[in-house]
């Protein structure tokens, strides 16, 4: 038999292997997809107080007086449950002045802390 005529010798890797490294491959997927999640929610959150800081002081005091509004109409005591995660945008939204002092804050907590499960 001569050099020429054998054919080249291939590696067969074994099943467990594949899917090992398929594994890999996924798992390495879904935490590059939570980075990239986490980065954005990070920075729209970072954006949107950026945006408000900018805000001429009137235009501030309008904003969170309309804001802190809307929660005492729509998310006072009662409130439907339907309305649960806009009364926490809201409330997250008011939070995020620094003039949000006193009684708006008394009204925002409800909405920012957590609530026991047990």
């Amino acid at each position: 038999m001569s050099a020429g005529t054998q054919q080249p010798l291939r590696i067969v890797s074994s099943p467990r292997r594949r899917a090992f490294a398929t594994g890999r491959r996924v798992y390495l997927i879904l935490v590059l997809a939570v980075v990239a999640a986490s980065a954005v929610a990070i920075f729209t959150s970072l954006s949107d107080r950026r945006g408000v800081r900018g805000l001429a002081p009137e235009q501030r005091a309008a904003l969170l007086s309309r804001t802190v509004g809307e929660l005492r109409e729509f998310c006072g005591a009662g409130h439907p449950a339907a309305l649960d995660d806009h009364c926490r945008e809201l409330a997250g939204f008011a939070a995020g002045f620094e003039e949000c002092r006193g009684e708006c804050e008394a009204l925002v907590r409800p909405f920012l802390t957590p609530t026991p499960t047990r």
